[in-house]
């Protein structure tokens, strides 16, 4: 269950925080927004890619924090 948790958690997160990090670039380095294509790439590209760096990297600290001994 905890290893479940830990890649929702860790794919959400992931997406939340690529995209933000993404579109904070986008803005700092004053990339176009003609048509909203860089925020939709942020989104619906980098986002689900963060995601899944998240929930593999949420899987595997799951698994451990599982492991513990008591």
């Amino acid at each position: 269950m905890r290893i479940a948790l830990g890649v929702l958690l860790g794919f959400i997160l992931g997406w939340i925080a690529t995209s933000a990090a993404a579109l904070t670039y986008g803005e700092l380095a004053h990339v176009s927004q003609r048509e909203g294509a860089f925020a939709m790439g942020a989104i619906f590209f980098m986002g689900p890619a963060g995601g899944v760096a998240g929930a593999i990297l949420g899987g595997f600290l799951g698994a451990r924090w599982r492991a513990r001994p008591r």
